[in-house]
């Protein structure tokens, strides 16, 4: 499986005949191969997630569908358009290739949206979306302990699942607290590769987080991203 990112929170996930794209919102996109399957999701509504443009841009491809959290209000024009829409806790099953069949898991957020588990050819990938352990500096108590309660439990719908790509926010604007959603995942899920995202193009907090002791049992498993179109091979 390759894995290319894209930009900010949208990666592109390559099996041999199943393309998966992730929260695109901008940024140049490689070359999308039409003799297979296309999957476009989308985790929520925010302008750095969705694009309604999306519909125009790969509306040509000629096996598509677009996958999105039931919170996108925007719909391609056209009543037969390919468009799947899904909640929090939901489970679908979507036409594959040569593999058999694609499962498309979802659990809730912690701020809008899905946060979605896609299992194809025996690899299971996991886009968060924005779940994420959101401690802002300024929370009050009553907030930090209601967003560190809504964030593990669930996180805990994961456990024993084993997740061979996962794609997680890393997000400089909380300060000191950046890096405690990612900490918590890694510990809680089977994660074999970790792909930092939603870091607004501040890349150096990859290896800042790196370099910090509570990283040193899972740090090699993480994945250094330093520029937009970085592929890797999973």
């Amino acid at each position: 499986m390759r894995i290319t990112y894209i930009r900010h929170s949208a990666f592109l996930a390559e099996w041999e005949d199943i393309i998966c794209l992730f929260d695109y919102a901008e940024g140049e996109l490689p070359e999308i191969d039409r003799d297979k399957r296309l999957c476009v999701f989308a985790s929520h509504h925010h302008s750095d997630h969705f694009n309604p443009e999306i519909f125009t841009r790969f509306a040509d491809h000629p096996r598509h569908t677009f996958i999105l959290s039931d919170d996108i209000r925007t719909v391609p024009a056209g009543e037969k358009a390919p468009v799947v829409r899904t909640g929090p806790d939901c489970r679908r099953i979507f036409p594959g290739g040569k593999r058999g069949a694609m499962s498309v898991s979802t659990i809730g957020s912690t701020d809008c949206g899905v946060a979605f588990v896609v299992n194809y050819a025996g690899k299971t990938v996991y886009h968060a979306g924005d779940l994420h352990w959101w401690a802002w500096p300024d929370d009050t108590p009553e907030e930090e302990r209601d967003m560190k309660n809504c964030y593990f439990a669930e996180i805990a719908k994961l456990n024993g699942v084993r997740l061979d790509t996962a794609f997680l926010p890393l997000d400089p604007r909380l300060g000191a607290n950046y890096w405690m959603g990612f900490d918590a995942m890694m510990r809680s899920a089977d994660i074999r590769k970790a792909f930092p995202m939603h870091m607004w193009e501040k890349y150096e907090y990859i290896s800042k987080f790196k370099a910090m002791s509570v990283t040193e049992a899972y740090r090699d498993r993480i994945a250094d991203i330093t520029a937009p179109n970085q592929t890797f091979t999973i």
